[in-house]
C-alpha cells in the first residue's frame, strides 16, 4: 500500500471559510491548525489557513488545475514559493522488535501501518515545511532590504523607513509563531506515541527546527539593526530640536539687542 503527497505554498493566508462555503454543503468550525479536507479527483486535498495546500494521491496535472482554482481564495499575494513531494509506504516487518520502526529517506517515509492519523501527520509536516520556505524567502528579502538601506547615501525619511523595516520584521516573526505554528506538533501527536514518532522523524528530515532557528537568528539580527537605526534617528532628531531651540534663543537675543540700539 502506497500514498503520494504533493504540497505547495500558495501565499500568506487562505480564506478557508469562503472555500468551505463553496466546496461543502455545510460549514464546520475549523481551528487555525486544522485543514479543510475534501475529495478531489482520485484523491484527497488538505487546505490550511496559513497558506499551504497538500494533495494526497491527486495526479500532478489535476493538482495544478486545482491550484489555479484555489489561487482565488488566497488573501494577499499569490506566490507559489515551494513544493514538496512525499511518499508514505507501508512495510511489513517480520522482526517483532522492528515492526514499529519508522524510516525516512529520499522523500519517502516507511511505516508499519497507514491510517488517517499517519496521513494527517504527514500532511501537517509538509504544510509546515512549504510554509516555512515562504518565511525563509521573506526573511531573505528583508535582509536584502536592510543592506540596501544601510548602503543608501540619501538620509531622507530614514527614521520612517527604519520603523517600516522593524514592523515588517515583527510581522514575519508573528507569522512564524502563530500562522504556521512551526514550534507546535499536531494534537494527534500528543495523543499517540506512534504518530509522535512519525512527526518527529519527518520534522527532522525536513529540518524544521534548524531552519526555524536560522530564520529567527536572521530576524533577531535584522530587528537589532532596525532598532539601532531608530535610536540614531531619535537622537539626531532630538539634537536637531535642541539646536533649533538654541537658535531661537539666539534670534530672540539678537532681536532684543537690535530693538534697544535702534
Amino acid at each position: 500500500m502506497q500514498y503520494r503527497f504533493i504540497a505547495l505554498d500558495l501565499g500568506d493566508d487562505i480564506d478557508i471559510k469562503k472555500l468551505m462555503q463553496e466546496k461543502s454543503s455545510h460549514v464546520e468550525y475549523v481551528r487555525w491548525e486544522e485543514p479543510f479536507k475534501f475529495k478531489y479527483a482520485q484523491g484527497t486535498v488538505y487546505v490550511y489557513s496559513f497558506g499551504a495546500v497538500v494533495g494526497l494521491n491527486v495526479p500532478s496535472n489535476q493538482f495544478n488545475s486545482l491550484i489555479s482554482e484555489l489561487d482565488n481564495y488566497v488573501i494577499g499575494t499569490v506566490k507559489h514559493t515551494a513544493t514538496e513531494i512525499l511518499e508514505v509506504v507501508q512495510v511489513q516487518n517480520k522482526d517483532r522488535e522492528k515492526e514499529r520502526e519508522i524510516e525516512v529517506s529520499e522523500d519517502k517515509v516507511f511505516v508499519p501501518k497507514i491510517d488517517e492519523g499517519v496521513l494527517y501527520t504527514a500532511s501537517f509536516v509538509l504544510a509546515q515545511s512549504v510554509s516555512l520556505h515562504r518565511i525563509e524567502q521573506k526573511t531573505g528579502l528583508l535582509i536584502d532590504e536592510i543592506e540596501k538601506f544601510l548602503s543608501a547615501k540619501k538620509k531622507v525619511a530614514k527614521g520612517r523607513k527604519a520603523l517600516g523595516l522593524a514592523m515588517k520584521i515583527l510581522k514575519t516573526r508573528h507569522e512564524i509563531l502563530s500562522d504556521i505554528m512551526i514550534l507546535d506538533k499536531p494534537d494527534i501527536a500528543w495523543e499517540s506515541e506512534f504518530y509522535d514518532q512519525i512527526y518527529q522523524k519527518l520534522a527532522r528530515y525536513y529540518e524544521l527546527s534548524r531552519r526555524y532557528k536560522n530564520v529567527t537568528t536572521k530576524l533577531d539580527h535584522a530587528f537589532e539593526v532596525a532598532s539601532v537605526l531608530l535610536e540614531i534617528h531619535s537622537e539626531s532628531k532630538a539634537n536637531f530640536l535642541e539646536w533649533m531651540i538654541i537658535l531661537l534663543f539666539v534670534v530672540e537675543i539678537v532681536m532684543s539687542i537690535f530693538k534697544k540700539i535702534f
